[in-house]
């Protein structure tokens, strides 16, 4: 009897503004001004510095990375079997055959073990 392994992969749906870069500004508001944005753009030049907030890459659009997504899934043997919306989530169900166990191989009885010398 043919038996199915499943596979559930979300996807946030946000229609907020993309995400800003990092800013000491926004960084000392999230710490309730507990540190100022000089300390911390001082002690965090890595990611505060003008270098660091070079533009980032511009992405694929969102279908085109989903397509990549679904090609990669169906490479591995996995089949989109449904979707739908809980919240603000996007589910994706997929199945595929399970891989039958390869049948381990049993212990020969009366064989004899070297004898240690």
């Amino acid at each position: 009897m043919q038996q199915w392994e499943y596979r559930v992969v979300h996807i946030n749906i946000n229609n907020d503004t993309p995400p800003q870069p990092p800013s000491p500004q926004s960084a000392s508001q999230k710490l309730g001004g507990s540190l100022s944005p000089e300390f911390i753009a001082k002690e965090f030049p890595k990611v505060y510095s003008k270098q660091a907030q070079k533009p980032p890459p511009k992405q694929k659009h969102p279908a085109e990375q989903l397509q990549h997504f679904l090609n990669q899934l169906g490479a591995e043997r996995w089949e989109l079997v449904e979707t739908t919306q809980v919240g603000p989530l996007l589910m994706f169900f997929f199945k595929r055959p399970k891989q039958q166990a390869a049948n381990p191989k049993p212990d020969v009885k009366g064989e004899s073990k070297p004898k240690a010398s």
